[in-house]
């Protein structure tokens, strides 16, 4: 017996030491800087990815979603159809299951299903599958449909979405534009080739030679051929046809070229951009743009004793660093690192392609990460929003939070947010506002509302409504937001650590404005009810007799209140505001006199981290991140974190409604994506205009298009009525335009009362067209007006005098007028128009068919 108690003893002592040596295993596991057990890395893209076919050409590669999407904001690609309304494609499989292929046809903006087909013409082998679909006669020529090819996959049913447009029998000349795309990228490498190309080339001083990282068409020759850069190699581009009319095509090049600088090879993404027209003579360049970005390597040719080297990139990245400055995260080409020089450690914590996951679906760009937060012991919150290209989340598109551990050396999910809409402009809303509060509550602006989203209890809700509806501001720290009353008597400030929100009134018979935050100083200007005045379309104009800044716990800062002068407007740049001002005459009318200033005293606190460029010979301008504490090489230990696992899900559900959005978006679409989301037209087509690009609405329908006009266009149907107006010369000139715009549409109102009434133009017009969306172009130049006379869309235009002309035609050397004030249709000089209505203030109003 005493034997048996012996072993037994014997035994729990080997048991305890055992599990007292496996304890300290893990422990010591999770406290350094190897992995937790319950880690794994990121799994690897299985999604196939479907290219169209143009000629023996595959473009326009397609990616797969697991989810349906809300059509009607996705853009992507375009590809135009033939007489034949047959698509030819290419799906690579990369040797996973794929099974019922069908596709479906969409009206543009989704709510209608057109056709539903199976694929069943298709061959297939290891890698590839190879098809074509016939499109049924049930579209409309001329116009945009979406494609949606569906099929199971190894993951469940993927969608992919495409744009096509019914072309008849042209196909807008798409194969030869893509041979000048193709062959004039390809050319850059030679400089001999490329001397063929200089026509197409407008190299002047808005040219900047100094950087490769940003390229275009007034760059010089050398500058375009990328200098004396030793390029040992380039990727074959990924082609995407971004817009393409009958006119014009946008088109974009994603590739890599490998950069030899003595011995040592540098990788970097290149993107190409080119907005070209093809006639029956030649071809026009009418835009080309080139951005090339390091793609950081975290080897130590990439890090010196004081710097890390991004080589040419773009100076703009992303860097936050904790209080202490001994550590720091940044983004380079859309992947996270983490830096913490107390413990000489560099981190890759994500991104969706490395070097055993790089392919056409992990270099997928359309996704954005934002740093939330750096702590002094190194931890960092960070989000990932828009396409999820590998992952738990794979083909999802959504907002995640993550959080890095530094003590274990893994990346864990916090909240995934899923969503249906478009990538890029969920992108473009969390660019606008993603902000971690205090007690881990994560902000961000969706739609037109805030949410907030616990990531320790992983709930959600609103926190602000309909904000984007109106006017509203954020600090540069994204931490406090000011929106406006829609009757401009007050406005509401929100802190989003503390979630505090304050109401700001004006004095009876005032208005309030505001203008903007100074860093995280709010700018508000102050207007007396009986100073406001209509503009020239009617539209209320507010002069502010005073400028208030005050800080974020409401203490005023500035009270800027000169006497006898109006602000019309401000301009904040940095540590200054621009005023633009009038003051009234002694007829009591505002006139312009001049700007004033109002400057901060404080000084912008610097990080003690910076990015800065530097020039060198060969590269000249490049990027590095200078570094407060000297780098300990020889220690500098490099480290790819994991991924905590899980059980069950994080999905947080955010309760967007779009149908009780308030005010219509406008989006605006360049060369490279989108740029912006608005909700003013005029501010929209501005834009629209400097990017070369478009604006889409709601319905995802056109609003403008940069170029795409024709040789000449006259409405002919408004010069008839206005031969046949009674007593044109007699009546206001602003009566006989509206008159004549509404007769167009069929439309009879008395306009002279509406106006009496106080009814403005834009007023009239959107009560008069319920099927149209009315558009107030105040400000945007007379050529982008052209779009719509093209379209057969009248353009109203207000003089300073009181009186309006319509724009009712053009060609190459004039606009074609219609005056009240004579009767008479009649060209005028394209450079006089523009002058006449600059001088004017450029004030317009047109409309679009929302069937369209």
């Amino acid at each position: 017996m005493r034997d048996n108690t012996k072993k037994i003893t014997i035994i729990k002592i080997i048991y305890a030491i055992v599990l007292f040596t496996v304890s300290l295993f893990v422990i010591g596991s999770l406290s350094h800087d190897d992995n937790a057990d319950m880690t794994a890395q990121m799994s690897k893209a299985t999604l196939p990815v479907v290219n169209l076919l143009s000629g023996d050409r595959e473009i326009n590669p397609l990616h797969g979603y697991t989810g349906e999407m809300d059509v009607s904001h996705m853009r992507g690609t375009v590809f135009p159809v033939g007489s034949d309304r047959q698509i030819r494609f290419r799906i690579n499989t990369y040797g996973g299951n794929v099974m019922n292929l069908k596709f479906e046809v969409r009206t543009i903006d989704g709510k209608s299903l057109v056709e539903s087909t199976p694929i069943v013409d298709y061959s297939e082998n290891a890698q590839t599958i190879n098809g074509s679909l016939q499109i049924k006669d049930l579209i409309t020529a001329g116009n945009e449909y979406m494609l949606v090819f569906v099929m199971d996959t190894g993951v469940g049913e993927a969608r992919y979405y495409s744009r096509i447009v019914w072309t008849e029998d042209s196909r807008y000349s798409i194969d030869e534009e893509l041979d000048f795309v193709t062959g004039f990228s390809e050319a850059t490498f030679n400089k001999t080739e490329a001397k063929e190309y200089t026509k197409y080339l407008e190299s002047n001083s808005e040219g900047d030679n100094t950087t490769f990282s940003k390229v275009n068409i007034h760059s010089s020759f050398n500058q375009v051929t990328w200098g004396e850069l030793n390029i040992t190699k380039h990727t074959e581009p990924e082609i995407y046809v971004t817009d393409i009319h009958s006119q014009t095509g946008s088109y974009k090049l994603c590739y890599r070229v490998t950069v030899r600088d003595g011995n040592v090879s540098r990788l970097y993404n290149v993107e190409e951009a080119f907005r070209v027209r093809h006639t029956s003579d030649r071809m026009y360049l009418l835009n080309y743009e080139r951005t090339m970005n390091y793609i950081f390597d975290a080897g130590s040719y990439s890090i010196s004793s004081n710097s890390i080297g991004l080589s040419i990139s773009d100076p703009g990245l992303q860097l936050v660093e904790n209080g202490g400055g001994t550590a720091f995260a940044f983004v380079s080409e859309n992947r996270l690192f983490m830096f913490n020089n107390s413990e000489s450690r560099l981190a890759y914590l994500f991104g969706f392609y490395d070097t055993d996951n790089n392919d056409i679906r992990t270099r997928w760009n359309n996704n954005t990460i934002k740093i939330l937060k750096v702590d002094e012991a190194g931890n960092v919150k960070f989000a990932v929003a828009g396409y999820m290209a590998r992952g738990i989340h794979e083909g999802q598109v959504g907002i995640a939070v993550y959080d890095y551990n530094a003590s274990i050396n893994a990346v864990e999910e916090q909240v995934f947010a899923p969503s249906s809409q478009s990538p890029e402009v969920l992108v473009s809303f969390v660019d606008t506002l993603a902000y971690l509060g205090n007690g881990d509550v994560f902000y961000v602006m969706l739609e037109q509302n805030i949410y907030a989203i616990d990531l320790i209890g992983r709930t959600a809700g609103t926190v602000a409504t309909d904000i984007g509806s109106g006017d509203y501001k954020i600090s540069e720290s994204e931490r406090t937001i000011a929106w406006q009353t829609k009757d401009l008597t007050s406005f509401k400030m929100m802190n989003l650590n503390t979630r505090g929100q304050s109401e700001i009134q004006a004095d009876d018979g005032d208005y309030i404005v505001v203008l903007g935050f100074m860093g995280e100083d709010l700018v508000y200007g102050l207007v007396h009810s009986e100073d406001v005045h209509k503009d020239k379309m009617g539209n209320p104009i507010y002069p502010m007799y005073a400028i208030k800044i005050q800080d974020s716990d409401g203490n005023l800062l500035e009270n800027y209140h000169p006497e006898g002068v109006y602000v019309t407007s401000v301009e904040i740049t940095d540590n200054q505001i621009r005023l633009s001002r009038v003051e009234k005459d002694d007829n009591g009318e505002y006139v312009s006199t001049y700007d004033d200033q109002i400057m901060s005293t404080l000084k912008a606190e610097d990080g003690s981290n910076s990015v800065n460029q530097v020039s060198v010979d060969i590269f000249e301008k490049i990027v590095q991140i200078n570094v407060r504490n000297e780098i300990k090489l020889k220690s500098l230990r490099v480290l790819t974190p994991n991924q905590t696992l899980f059980e069950g899900t994080r999905d947080v559900e955010l309760d967007i409604d779009r149908d009780r959005q308030e005010q219509p978006f406008y989006y605006v679409y360049g060369l490279f994506g989108i740029e912006g989301i608005y909700t003013d037209p005029s501010e929209a087509v501005k834009r629209a205009n400097e990017a070369s690009g478009t604006v889409t609405g709601d319905n995802n329908g056109y609003v403008w298009v940069k170029g795409n006009l024709l040789r000449s266009n006259q409405i002919m149907a408004i010069t008839r009525n206005a031969e046949s107006y009674e007593n044109m010369m007699a009546t206001p000139p602003t009566v006989v335009c509206l008159d004549l715009i509404l007769q167009f549409e069929g439309i009879n109102r008395n306009v002279d009362a509406m106006l009496d009434a106080g009814s403005s133009v834009t007023d009239i017009l959107r009560e008069s067209l319920p099927e149209t969306t009315v558009l107030d172009l105040d400000g945007c130049p007379m050529s982008a007006m052209l779009y719509y006379v093209n379209q057969d869309l009248p353009v109203m235009a207000m003089l300073n005098d009181g009186t309006a002309v319509l724009i009712i035609g053009f060609n190459d050397l004039n606009t074609v007028l219609m005056n009240p004030l004579t009767g008479q249709v009649y060209k005028y000089g394209m450079n006089d128009s523009d002058k006449l209505f600059n001088e004017n203030g450029n004030h317009f109003v047109t409309y679009i068919r929302n069937s369209r």
